[in-house]
């Protein structure tokens, strides 16, 4: 090597990185002595990696120094390590300047290290012109993420082809949190918070535009290590320090990978993909700073409004929660003495995969449960054929897929309610066949309509045609369902922890005329830099809270155009498991209407156990034209010589559908002092279930609602969140969504 010297030719690498002619020669020529070397390497390479194998791809892999930065208070200066010196996260961890290795200590006449300036060549990385000069991955060796990436070719992913990954082992396997699953696997379809490791996502080719046109395996590197740390221990906070001890690769680009690891960071922490749930960032990130002294109200103490508060207090900001009701939870909690009834029995967590209340669970330490496929009987109490069930349900969700061809290029003034789009290409599609369904064909179709009614918490004479599915194009959530035996209350109970939580605190008023937002609840009037407003579609519909100034046209066009849903739950307590004959540990079942007009009714059953009273349950649920019949105008054909309807009525239809479907089993009769049924439609504070789009309306309307006003008054809740709508997940993101506006504004 001639050093500094004359050579007759340098190559580049990056803005401050050559070789000579004379180490070029000295490994690209066969009788040279570092040929063997450069022979082998090359060999390796060839097998494992994409591209082609190079002398400057050797260079940048095998030969040039690593570059450490300083751990002394006050210095973090870079140093360029001698050739021979090799990087470990434990050098990284204690390096000081003057330091050569792990073992050595500082010279005494080394003391002052630190005052010795910084390369040079450290300030060129920072220049964006070094980016586009450089063509080379990082090629991380020893990376975390290295065995969860052996399917892909490693350059590919920012790796290193040349050595080989550790792989986990069985113990270490098994101590991976089942719910976080960040990388893609195989051809599979992107579910929600998932990334192709080889690959940057529209939304990060917008944020960082340079590195994705210049050098996209620099970002996927440090991207594709983040993830495989958060996935590692979902449990502790993934900061700066813990992973640039494992970023180690040659050359000036590990600089370069630091520089751009606090906005990669940044980046994923804000778009849900890691540190989510109940790990809190670190003191060093938000103690100190002007963010601790501003103050946030929420209004509603439900999923929205718990996420926010305590996203928002884990980062110093002080939160005050107004809570209506006397207890948190909102449409959650609704029961003060059997919580664990309604949410262990009513409630599932469905796509466990990536999916926040999973994780916080898994963090909590709270038990989860499997729960398997959903079991039908037919009006003899007859299981259903798996075939004939399976075949109506692939013909359910073909007439849905033509309703969404069909849909394309209409306009809104073309819309029509989904039942009657549906009715007409089923109709078609039986003529053409000249095709004929059976009584029980229709059965099984009008279950699968009624629970597309579920679904969407309204009648489907109601619903869109052409936004029923608002989130069809986006990412879902993956994996199976569980169920949570302690309830969904002992998951919020975890959000809701050293809070400021306000109960039977009523707001009336909002004015966020001034410098500060005015809240009034209870004739007492408070004052914040921000509001998040977490109040359910139907409560801000009835205009109960008074903004100051009126909201803009825009957001009460949004309030005015969605449409609130209804859906009421029953929960049943008896002694014994009397369906565990027919019904596996893990299933629910459902029960076929007989006739269109009981489409809906108490058509799925879900089993659970309430520890509190130590009682078997059984919940169920009512909705659509079924449940506007019994709450509005009772029909004399399901409950017979009634002027009103009461609970009592209610669960005595239940229990004649039980009987229909056990009708081989003793049914005791359920504990009356337990029964519960919740009654959202009459609760002035819920007044829904959750949100639908209505025949006419725009699915853009949940994105207009979520905006925010004067970024003083924010607002979240499900009705807010367009990609995970009706669901208190979305619930849930949705005040994490608002809570990190509001930090990124306070910062």
């Amino acid at each position: 090597c001639c050093g500094s010297g004359w050579t007759s030719r340098w190559s580049h690498l990056t803005l401050g990185e050559h070789y000579c002619n004379e180490c070029f020669e000295h490994f690209y020529r066969s009788h040279k002595e570092g040929y063997k070397d450069y022979d082998l390497w090359k060999r390796e390479w060839s097998q494992k990696a994409r591209t082609e194998p190079g002398v400057a791809a050797f260079m940048v892999e095998q030969i040039m120094p690593y570059w450490v930065q300083c751990r002394a208070v006050g210095c973090g200066r870079w140093r360029q390590l001698s050739r021979g010196s090799n990087l470990t996260p434990e050098f990284i961890d204690t390096f000081v300047c003057g330091r050569t290795s792990l073992q050595s200590s500082v010279k005494k006449e080394k003391q002052d290290a630190c005052t010795i300036p910084e390369d040079e060549r450290v300030h060129y990385v920072r220049s964006p012109l070094w980016l586009i000069q450089n063509k080379y991955p990082p090629f991380l060796k020893k990376s975390p993420a290295a065995p969860f990436l052996s399917s892909y070719y490693p350059d590919g992913v920012g790796l290193s082809p040349t050595e080989e990954p550790e792989e986990l082992s069985k113990e270490e396997k098994k101590k991976l949190c089942p719910y976080v699953v960040p990388f893609r696997k195989g051809d599979r379809p992107l579910h929600a918070f998932s990334m192709m490791p080889d690959m940057m996502l529209d939304k990060e080719i917008d944020m960082f535009p340079l590195i994705a046109q210049e050098c996209p395996h620099l970002y996927l590197a440090i991207r594709n290590l983040i993830l495989a740390l958060w996935m590692l221990n979902p449990k502790e906070w993934v900061s700066k320090e813990k992973c640039m001890r494992h970023i180690i690769c040659r050359g000036l680009t590990r600089v370069s990978c630091i520089e751009f690891l606090p906005q990669i960071l940044s980046f994923l922490t804000y778009h849900n993909f890691i540190n989510q749930g109940l790990v809190a960032p670190p003191c060093s990130l938000h103690c100190d700073t002007q963010v601790s002294t501003e103050s946030v109200i929420v209004i509603g103490a439900g999923a929205s409004g718990l996420a926010a508060a305590h996203l928002l207090h884990s980062h110093g900001i002080k939160v005050t929660v107004l809570e209506a009701k006397k207890k948190p939870g909102g449409r959650v909690w609704d029961h003060t003495c059997d919580i664990e009834v309604l949410s262990a029995s009513g409630y599932l967590i469905k796509g466990c995969v990536n999916n926040p209340l999973a994780l916080i669970a898994y963090q909590a330490g709270i038990d989860v449960e499997e729960s398997s496929n959903t079991v039908l009987f037919n009006q003899l109490g007859e299981v259903v054929d798996e075939k004939v069930e399976s075949r109506i349900h692939f013909h359910f969700n073909a007439i849905l897929d033509i309703v969404s061809e069909w849909r394309k290029n209409k306009t809104p003034q073309e819309d029509l309610p989904l039942i009657c789009k549906f009715k007409e290409f089923h109709e078609e599609f039986l003529r053409e066949t000249q095709g004929y369904f059976s009584q029980e064909e229709e059965q099984i179709m009008n279950f699968h309509l009624g629970s597309l009614e579920y679904a969407n918490g309204c009648n489907l004479s109601q619903l869109s045609s052409l936004h029923w599915d608002q989130n069809d194009d986006m990412p879902h959530f993956n994996g199976g369902q569980i169920s949570v035996p302690q309830g969904f209350g002992s998951i919020l109970s975890k959000l809701a922890e050293d809070l400021d939580i306000r109960y039977g605190y009523e707001v009336t008023d909002i004015d966020y005329r001034g410098p500060q937002v005015g809240v009034k609840a209870n004739d007492e009037f408070l004052t914040a830099d921000k509001v998040i407003v977490t109040l359910p579609l139907a409560v801000l519909k009835t205009s109960s809270v008074m903004f100051y100034p009126a909201l803009p046209e825009a957001k009460m066009k949004a309030i005015n155009s969605l449409g609130a849903g209804s859906v009421e739950k029953v929960v049943l307590q008896f002694h014994e498991r009397f369906w565990s004959h027919k019904v596996k540990p893990g299933q629910t079942f459902g029960y076929l209407p007989a006739t269109e007009s009981q489409r809906g009714l108490y058509n799925i059953f879900y089993p659970g156990y309430c520890a509190e009273t130590q009682r078997h349950t059984l919940s169920t649920y009512l909705v659509g034209k079924t449940l506007a019949k019994i709450v509005e105008n009772p029909d004399e054909d399901i409950f017979a010589d009634e002027e009103e309807v009461q609970d009592e009525d209610i669960v005595q239809d239940i229990m004649q559908v039980l009987r229909v479907i056990f009708p081989q089993e003793h049914i005791p009769k359920p504990e009356w002092t337990h029964l519960f049924m919740t009654h959202f439609g009459q609760d002035s504070h819920i007044g829904m279930a959750y949100t639908y789009v209505p025949v006419g309306a725009d699915s853009s309307a949940s994105d207009a609602l979520a905006q925010d006003v004067e970024e003083k008054v924010f607002f979240a809740g499900e009705a807010t969140n367009r990609q995970f709508p009706q669901t208190i997940t979305g619930a849930y993101l949705s005040g994490v969504r608002e809570a990190r506006k509001i930090i990124d504004l306070l910062s």
